[in-house]
């Protein structure tokens, strides 16, 4: 294969894969080789496959994603449940640029063939116009907290009801801790279902969890954790952490706890661990662009916007089928 032609690997080859992630800025948690092991162990017949780009070192920039087949039908996600995806470039490439616009547009001629019902590509701080025309997205949005200094400094960057929130949260007699054995993580799970339904969704099944538990938990990739009242668990959160930065995957409350404030309990509680522990960013999640209550929430704790990028297909086959 010729230097500069996008190659095709189903799977990549992990310890080429781990060098790349090791070495590119991009890079998140959902790129790593654990985190596609996740899927590959949840979803029957799912397989972790790559466009990648090689050069003498090994892999130079790549796209990873999670392919489902259905008899000839497939679905392509990079990631899968909208998680950042998008390409990756080795650091200290010539040409990074180049090199991204060659997967993007790899990516849109493999997810717009005849068998693919359905794509998606979730870009975190994407270059729009690197985006090839037959690969359109929507711009969302995450929030991120830079992390500078100890807790204390980035305290005073609260809103000044967020300080009081949280202060309450204190008075209320609440209680962290880390999720370590199978009833925990269960309870966690039952937090997660109600969550979810509140807002109008299908929750994820208790074995995905528990996945991730047994698969990033024990390298600190991922930690579940759930805040008791009076011994009884009342809410949780899923983080996940990789080089420097922390990301909220699922924080989860019981409604009829939300007097004692056991939110803003727990995000202060994970900050002041992360401030003594170096990390440099927490990212807050996603919001919908009409969540305006979500989005002050975010931002009261000084969180930032941060661009994704988001590119969707659904073939017409796909659609009729969903309706």
């Amino acid at each position: 294969m010729s230097e500069g032609e996008v190659r095709h690997v189903a799977p990549p080859d992990a310890a080429r894969w781990d060098e790349l992630i090791a070495s590119a800025d991009g890079a998140t948690i959902f790129h790593t080789a654990a985190w596609a092991a996740v899927w590959t162990a949840e979803r029957k017949g799912a397989r972790w496959e790559a466009l990648v780009l090689e050069d003498a070192s090994g892999y130079a920039a790549a796209i990873g994603a999670i392919v489902r087949r259905r008899g000839p039908w497939r679905s392509v996600d990079a990631m899968p449940f909208a998680t950042y995806g998008g390409p990756i470039v080795r650091r200290g490439h010539p040409d990074p640029a180049s090199a991204r616009r060659l997967l993007l547009e790899a990516f849109a001629k493999w997810t717009s063939g005849r068998f693919v019902l359905r794509s998606q590509l979730t870009w975190y701080a994407g270059c729009a116009g690197e985006l090839p025309d037959r690969l359109p997205a929507r711009e969302s949005f995450t929030h991120v907290l830079p992390l500078v200094g100890d807790f204390e400094a980035l305290a005073d960057g609260f809103a000044p009801s967020t300080r009081r929130l949280v202060r309450q949260s204190v008075e209320s007699g609440l209680a962290i801790r880390p999720v370590g054995t199978p009833e925990e993580l269960r309870s966690f799970h039952d937090l997660a279902v109600e969550t979810v339904r509140r807002r109008g969704g299908d929750a994820k099944p208790f074995s995905l969890y528990r996945r991730i538990h047994e698969i990033l938990g024990p390298g600190g990739l991922a930690r579940f954790h759930l805040v008791t009242h009076e011994g009884e668990p009342i809410a949780g959160s899923l983080h996940f952490f990789h080089e420097g930065v922390a990301t909220s995957w699922l924080p989860v409350s019981r409604a009829a706890s939300w007097h004692l404030r056991p939110n803003n309990f727990l995000i202060a509680q994970i900050l002041e661990t992360l401030c003594a522990s170096g990390y440099l960013e927490y990212n807050f999640g996603a919001s919908p662009p009409d969540a305006d209550g979500l989005i002050r929430f975010k931002e009261g704790w000084g969180a930032v916007r941060r661009p994704v990028l988001v590119a969707e297909r659904r073939s017409g086959l796909y659609r009729r089928f969903r309706g």
